[in-house]
């Protein structure tokens, strides 16, 4: 399972000035925690319903959507044309942890692709406003659509956590959390921790 510190390695490569890996490693690295979050859940827990606090859904329902998500962007880039509600309900994704994570490497694969280009490549987005049907294109860039990958992703994986939980399973402490409350958490920390004393023992006890 990826861990908290590799995440962060992730997060902290540097990136070529202008390249999308700013934001396409995070998204590598957020895809293999939910990858390993999935290896933990076995098929009933994966499928199980939800109480009415969740909507009784179910962590294979809301990992299907997030996937939805990455798919409809990464794949959309071969054709420059990218629609997020253009989506495939009741696939083996949502119902089988492993058909989840081969299509999650899959896309880690694409995303890490994706990480060559330059953050400032357009690309067009369908988007669907109102549930008349009606669709609209707009123009958005390679880096933007990542941004919000990243973002939907972190919200579902938050439900994801809060749902498992509620099961009796223990996920990873930073799961589901955003990367701007993650370094307030380390800022909190780094102030609170006391300053050792000059004239203690520093050595090993």
């Amino acid at each position: 399972m990826t861990t908290l510190a590799s995440r962060r390695e992730d997060l902290h490569a540097t990136p070529t000035p202008g390249s999308a890996a700013a934001l396409a490693q995070p998204v590598v690295a957020l895809l293999r925690e939910l990858a390993g979050v999935v290896e933990q859940l076995s098929p009933e827990q994966y499928t199980r319903h939800a109480d009415e606090a969740f909507f009784h859904g179910t962590i294979g329902g809301h990992v299907r959507h997030c996937l939805d998500h990455a798919r409809s962007l990464l794949d959309g880039l071969a054709v420059g044309v990218i629609d997020y509600d253009h989506r495939v309900r009741g696939t083996a994704i949502e119902t089988d942890p492993s058909a989840a994570r081969a299509e999650i490497r899959r896309l880690g694969h694409l995303a890490e692709r994706a990480a060559t280009q330059s953050a400032a490549s357009p690309v067009r987005v369908v988007v669907m406003p109102t549930r008349d049907g009606a669709s609209m294109q707009l123009g958005s860039t390679l880096g933007r659509e990542l941004a919000f990958v990243l973002s939907h992703t972190i919200h579902h994986n938050a439900t994801i956590k809060g749902m498992a939980v509620a099961m009796g399973v223990t996920l990873p402490t930073d799961f589901g959390y955003a990367p701007s409350t993650l370094a307030h958490q380390d800022a909190e920390a780094a102030h609170t921790t006391p300053r050792a004393d000059p004239g203690a023992c520093r050595c090993a006890h």
